[in-house]
């Protein structure tokens, strides 16, 4: 028996009492593998990635779109029972509700006489598991950037109503580029309905939240205790609870104390251990509210030195998700914004030389403009001075033509009328 692999209560109790097919008692009715060359639809096989239980895992071309993708085939014995296609299908209805960079796509569901495929997203890396198992323990600023990756795919999840119930080191898929990316979704709970019937456990032993072994309703604080306890195995190189028999590891989940961290790696920073040990409370109502809360949690810790980016790219349907890379066109970007200023500056300075507003030019004074409008005989009343303003007001336009032949018609009149009234000044002695 196996406690590392994903367990179904009633499946182990189906086994035991011959209640299932010989083929699934004894895990051996996976058909032949698929060789490279070989054509499942439009999808021709490139190699095997690996396989476990009910399903074999290939890399594959798909003809059509000319991509590469990961097939997830479900044996052909199981294709036969309508549980175990149920399920599977209930595997892609939860992945095809998610779309973030740090979950695995689902391209499509593929159903054929002789076999039922997913085609996923297919990116080159290793998985968690694999990680640590080549590296041993990961230090604290390299697993904080891991598990913070992890945790926005897991809010992303919960947004969806998503329960994932198996985040375990060999479901947490790391690219050669850094990205994590959450997978593996066949015992997904969704909002509105279970392919497992309530009092089933579910998940895997090691890793499975004591709601899991009691068969109680589970939420995402299941998937908070899961992936504390992939935290704890990260940087410890050890699980929490670790035990030779189903009974005694459900029996450690749900009633013993997990040691200190830091006994196991005395180097870790306590704030870690803190944070660590209350996401794998024994109760739901101590740990972390949601994937959210503990992920702020890690970030508080200050122990990672990369940038933490909070944009949330949608999947790219079409291939994998470019990751995003640093710009280094920053200081041309200044230069052109201080060329844009100068320019405006520029034209600010030409339209007020166009208006006349510029400092330099002598505004007339209140008297001539009077004298100017009023008529020759009008005698102009004398205005006070007034202070010069900041800005100089634009100098009169001088007199044109017409206004010149305006003012000596006047004149003339003037004149005209002062004959008159002499003349007949004279007349009246």
């Amino acid at each position: 028996m196996q406690i590392a692999n994903t367990v179904i209560l009633d499946d182990r109790r189906a086994e035991r009492r011959g209640l299932l097919t010989s083929a699934h008692a004894n895990d051996t009715g996976l058909d032949t593998p698929l060789e490279p060359g070989t054509r499942l639809d439009r999808y021709l096989i490139l190699s095997q990635l690996g396989g476990v239980g009910m399903v074999l895992v290939y890399r594959a071309q798909d003809t059509e779109l000319d991509r590469e993708v990961a097939l997830k085939v479900l044996a052909k014995p199981y294709c036969q029972q309508s549980e175990a296609l149920n399920r599977f299908r209930n595997e892609a209805q939860a992945q095809a509700r998610l779309r973030s960079p740090h979950v695995i796509t689902l391209y499509s569901l593929l159903e054929t006489p002789n076999a039922a495929v997913l085609v996923l997203e297919y990116s080159q890396g290793e998985t968690l598991e694999q990680r640590l198992k080549s590296r041993g323990v990961l230090p604290a600023d390299q697993a904080i950037g891991i598990f913070d990756q992890a945790l926005r795919g897991l809010a992303h999840l919960h947004e969806m109503g998503v329960v994932h119930r198996d985040l375990k080191p060999s479901n947490l898929f790391i690219t050669t580029g850094g990205q994590v990316k959450i997978m593996d979704f066949s015992v997904a709970k969704l909002p509105d309905h279970d392919v497992y019937p309530l009092g089933t456990m579910v998940g895997t032993l090691l890793y499975i939240s004591p709601e899991q072994v009691r068969g109680q309703p589970v939420d995402a604080r299941s998937d908070i205790y899961t992936l504390g306890v992939s935290l704890y195995e990260a940087v410890t190189g050890r699980l929490p609870f670790e035990r030779h028999t189903d009974y005694a590891l459900m029996h450690a989940h749900v009633q013993e104390l997990p040691p200190r961290p830091s006994k196991l790696e005395p180097s870790l920073p306590p704030a870690l251990e803190r944070v660590i040990l209350k996401a794998i409370e024994k109760e739901p109502e101590r740990r972390y509210r949601s994937a959210a809360e503990f992920r702020l949690a890690l970030a508080k810790l200050g122990l990672t030195h990369d940038r933490l980016i909070d944009t949330v790219l949608p999947a790219n349907a079409y291939g994998p998700v470019p990751v995003l890379s640093k710009s280094h066109d920053s200081g041309r970007r200044v230069l052109a914004g201080f060329a844009v200023d100068l320019l405006l500056v520029a034209a600010a300075c030409a339209l007020l030389y166009l208006l006349g507003l510029y400092p330099g030019r002598s505004s007339p004074s209140p008297q001539t403009a009077t004298a100017e409008l009023a008529p020759a005989n009008t005698p102009v009343t004398p205005q006070p001075a007034r202070a010069r303003s900041r800005l100089v007001a634009a100098v009169a336009p001088k007199p044109t033509p017409i206004r010149a032949e305006r003012k000596a018609t006047s004149s003339a009149h003037a004149a005209t009328e002062q004959r008159i009234q002499r003349d007949e000044n004279l007349r009246g002695k």
